[in-house]
């Protein structure tokens, strides 16, 4: 049954509780959440330290912008929860970065929790406490060696995961410090109701409070948030309704940029939109002073661009899932091995953890920020504006002196004229001098501005790309290697984008692309597209022989087949080939689900082998009408066939809906016996893969959340089929040892290349990456990526789809267009 959860803020300013605590939302999935994120609800607590002034409505949009941003990041669990933190960490660093001159500086401790079902997934930045309370146990989850100092000291994101199995009755609180009196309660397994845990952890102690208070009921999968004040009953309950709309997320920058004003009177009586809290305010009128926790600043300065090492946070905006490469819903659970960080902040060490702390305060009049005394200009500035002057003045005396020039010598080019005769120009002559003369003197200056005024600008910035390369070479340290290449490409792009490309910026730029390449495991091969023009259609699948290559349209399930070109440069389609839904004989065969290219030698002398979602093969031959033969259905029926594969004769269907995947013993292509039961009494628990492939006697599954999990076949009666879910990956590859690669990818098809250097490629679709993994120990081995700059055809976008031939030549589906690289490690 669904677990309803109530939250219990605990909010005391000066020996005042207050009704709602800044920062604290709680949300259902909105209708359009990302692919993932349709079965999670999620719990937003937020808490501001510093000295800086922090208005309520900003508070409150910061945490709304962070669940947006979850809500609209596909992938990984763990890659939507970093997202959401990577959004407040840049906002809040962007602040301290203005303001650091002020002395003003704000840092954020956060605590996401997800629910799906009764997995709870916690993701912790900051030296957060999360207690949980279950029937017979407590856990206190603390590890602020990895979740760090907060959010905004750094671009170093640092955070704690951990995962809990919530159960009816289950109550978890969430604070930064607990006063000295919670100890006795802390302690206690079993509090004998959630008021009560309530009454008796305000009433122990008078000092200022921050927590809340979840507990989980079995109910209909309800959000019910408590007043903050004491004397509330349980009558005065609210219920967060599900949210009905949520505009769309575009950049994280634009996502914080407009802070929203919230009355609290008006959440009681009027439907909430998603990107609005489910939970009540204070109102937008007050200031807060987010001292929450106040820590004394350390009078450190904080450097601008070469303290500033780390790459910018990544994009959050939705990211489409590829058509019809998840063909099933997403999945119930997921699991997420915990990820520790740690990294050194590069602002002020602000936080301590034997540090006295108090309470955030509520102010009514608005703190008075001294106004910045204007800078001295520089003296560049000075300079331009001294030409810009001069230019000014010259133009005056050049106007004056060419129209004196005019009168005199004009006459002269004038036939029939008369000695004595005087010359005035009519008034429309001197309106086009008066224009022309200046505009041409203005375009003049703009060229030599252009020319030479951005000289000094552009060699700074090159100097500095020169300097970080110099220190790039001398470390040693892969991590520092890393973030220092990555700066000479920032301050690359700096100087192009001021002045131009040079040789001396493209040699910097090819210099820090190889190193960085090398440092990431990264092959990069040269694309060529397949086609003269674009084929315009989504392709969701694709199969590769020595010659051939077939294509999966997404849009009506029709097998294409592409042939090499006559004149030798890429492919072109074959028009003849007939593998498409359709009667044939007796059997209607509906959309491809998949395809896969066939063995040589086989009785029916098919090129290519298609299976529709209800079971039904279609054999495909050049030239030749397609024969459809239906699969005899397995025990339990078919409920929808979503991928097969051909293993060593046999073929492994997956029927993710139905939880199985079935075993046909094949002869010479065809597939007549009854299945049997790959997992044996062992059934997955999930119904969210999308691809498979086998190995022997392994089997590998793609979930749609990115992660792997493994089976292996036991031929043995009394031993069982045995499954790993999920299955590590292993990343040796030292430069990314501060960061999680797999957490962040977007994995959308598993291939297995051929013998005899065989491997295991994951497609990462947002990046335009292959993975390749060892089998069995599924270690990362490198990465290949099409080639950078003017010579890589291949556009920006996801990739649909993509295959790899037994000549090692790997194909990749775009945007409508194929293209393929030979020579494929």
């Amino acid at each position: 049954m669904p677990l309803d959860l109530t939250l219990a803020p605990l909010y005391r300013i000066n020996g005042q509780d207050i009704a709602s605590l800044p920062g604290l939302l709680a949300l259902n999935p909105p209708r359009n959440a990302a692919r993932g994120r349709e079965k999670d609800r999620l719990i937003v607590y937020l808490l501001l330290t510093g000295n800086a002034v922090f208005s309520t409505s900003e508070y409150l949009q910061v945490a709304q912008d962070a669940a947006n941003a979850y809500y609209h990041t596909t992938g990984a669990l763990t890659g939507s929860l970093r997202a959401a933190s990577d959004l407040i960490n840049k906002k809040l660093l962007d602040r301290n970065m203005a303001s650091s001159a002020r002395g003003q500086y704000v840092i954020g401790w956060l605590t996401l929790a997800v629910l799906r079902d009764t997995q709870c997934t916690l993701s912790m930045s900051g030296p957060m406490h999360t207690y949980w309370f279950g029937h017979e146990e407590t856990r206190h989850i603390h590890e602020p060696a990895s979740s760090g100092k907060g959010l905004g000291a750094s671009q170093t994101l640092n955070i704690h995961y951990a995962q809990l199995n919530i159960n009816a009755g289950d109550r978890l609180l969430f604070l930064g410090r607990a006063p000295d009196a919670w100890d006795s309660t802390l302690n206690d397994p079993a509090p004998s109701s959630l008021d009560a845990m309530r009454r008796r952890l305000t009433t122990l102690t008078s000092v200022d409070l921050n927590a809340v208070i979840m507990q989980a009921t079995n109910g209909a999968g309800n959000l019910k948030l408590l007043d903050g004040t004491l004397d509330t009953k349980a009558g005065k309950k609210e219920d967060v309704t599900p949210p009905q709309t949520t505009p769309s997320l575009p950049h994280a920058e634009e996502a914080l940029s407009t802070p929203q004003q919230v009355d609290s009177a008006s959440v009681s009586s009027t439907p909430l939109h998603e990107n609005e809290p489910e939970a009540v305010v204070e109102p937008a009128a007050h200031v807060l002073q987010p001292s929450a926790y106040a820590i004394p600043l350390q009078h450190e300065e904080v450097t601008s661009q070469n303290k500033v090492a780390a790459s910018l946070p990544r994009n959050t905006a939705p990211r489409d899932f590829p058509a019809s490469i998840p063909r099933i819903q997403p999945s119930q659970s997921v699991v997420a091995d915990p990820i520790a960080v740690v990294e050194e902040d590069e602002l002020p060490d602000i936080n301590n953890e034997e540090d006295e702390v108090e309470t955030a305060k509520v102010v009514e009049p608005v703190k008075i920020v001294e106004p910045e005394v204007p800078r001295e200009p520089s003296e560049m500035t000075r300079q331009t504006a001294k030409v810009l002057a001069t230019g000014i003045q010259s133009t005056r005396r050049i106007n004056q002196t060419i129209g004196e020039k005019l009168r005199n010598f004009l006459p002269r080019l004038l036939p029939n004229t008369e000695a004595g005769d005087s010359f005035a120009p009519s008034s429309f002559s001197m309106f086009a001098i008066a224009i022309g003369v200046p505009l041409m003197v203005v375009v003049m200056l703009f060229v030599v501005y252009v020319q030479y005024g951005r000289t000094p600008q552009y060699e700074i910035f090159l100097g500095q790309a020169q300097e970080m390369s110099a220190q790039a070479s001398a470390l040693s340290n892969p991590i520092e290697q890393r973030e220092s290449w990555k700066n000479v490409l920032l301050y690359v792009d700096k100087a192009e984008n001021i002045y131009r490309p040079t040789s001396d910026t493209i040699t910097l730029r090819e210099q820090a692309e190889v190193n960085l390449d090398k440092l990431l495991g990264i092959t990069r091969m040269p694309f060529n597209p397949a086609f003269s023009v674009n084929l315009g259609i989504d392709v969701s699948r694709m199969a590769a022989s020595e010659t051939d290559l077939f294509l999966l349209n997404a849009a009506n399930g029709e097998a294409l087949r592409a042939v090499p070109a006559s004149n030798r440069r890429g492919f072109e389609l074959d028009t003849t080939f007939n593998c498409k839904p359709g009667l044939y004989g007796s059997y209607t065969v509906g959309p491809l689900v998949d395809i896969l290219t066939m063995p040589t030698l086989n009785s029916i002398n098919a090129t290519l082998l298609g299976v529709d979602a209800a079971g039904n093969l279609l054999y495909c031959a050049p030239g030749q009408v397609a024969q459809a033969i239906p699969l005899p259905p397995p025990d339990t029926n078919w409920g929808r066939v979503t991928a097969f594969i051909l293993d060593s004769g046999n073929l492994y269907v997956l029927d993710s809906s139905a939880r199985a995947v079935w075993v046909y013993t094949g002869r010479d292509g065809t597939f007549v016996d009854r299945p049997y039961f790959f997992f044996g009494g062992q059934t997955p628990e999930k119904q969210d893969v999308i691809d498979l492939i086998v190995s022997g006697d392994d089997l590998y599954m793609l979930h749609s959340d990115g992660h792997l999990s493994t089976c292996s076949y036991s031929r043995i009666e009394s031993v069982p089929t045995r499954c790993q879910d999920p299955s590590p990956l292993i990343n040796t590859i030292a430069a990314y040892q501060d960061t999680d690669l797999f957490g962040t990818a977007h994995f959308t098809q598993i291939l297995l290349t051929a013998l005899p250097n065989q491997s295991i490629l994951l497609l990462d679709a947002d990046t335009q990456g292959v993975l390749r993994f060892t089998p069995r120990s599924l270690e990362l081995q490198s990465q290949l990526r099409p080639t950078t700059g003017a010579s890589n055809p291949v556009p920006s976008g996801p990739v649909g789809a993509i295959a790899v031939g037994p000549n090692h030549v790997l194909y990749l589906a775009v945007n409508g267009q194929i293209y393929f690289a030979t020579d494929m490690p």
